[in-house]
C-alpha cells in the first residue's frame, strides 16, 4: 500500500507539473507524454497491487478491485499507447538530432 500511496502522490505532483507547463506555453507536448506515460503505467501497477492484497477475492466480479484491475488496462492504451508516448517522448528529449535524419540507433 505503501508503494501505491507514494507513486499516486508522484502521478498527482507529475499532472500539476505537467498541467502548469502547458498553460504557461513552455512545454505542450513532452511533458503531458511523460506525465500520460507514468501515469497509464503506474495505475496498472497500483491495480495489481490491490488485487494481490485481496487475494483470490480480487479476481471476483462483486470484489470492485477486479473491474478496477480490468478497467487499469485501458489506460495504457487510450489516448494513445504507451509505446506513443515513449516516441513523442524520445522526439522531444532528441529534438533536432531526432527530425535531422540521424537515427538514435545509428
Amino acid at each position: 500500500m505503501a508503494d501505491s500511496q507514494t507513486e499516486l502522490y508522484a502521478g498527482r505532483a507529475m499532472v500539476l507539473q505537467a498541467a502548469r507547463e502547458y498553460d504557461e506555453g513552455s512545454d505542450r507536448r513532452t511533458a503531458p507524454s511523460c506525465t500520460k506515460l507514468f501515469c497509464s503505467e503506474m495505475v496498472d501497477r497500483v491495480a495489481d497491487r490491490a488485487v494481490q492484497i485481496h487475494g483470490g477475492l480480487g479476481y471476483m466480479r462483486s470484489v470492485p478491485v477486479e473491474r478496477f484491475y480490468r478497467d487499469a488496462r485501458l489506460f495504457r492504451i487510450y489516448e494513445g499507447t504507451s509505446e506513443v508516448q515513449r516516441v513523442i517522448i524520445a522526439r522531444g528529449v532528441l529534438g533536432d538530432a531526432w527530425s535531422g535524419g540521424s537515427r538514435p540507433d545509428g
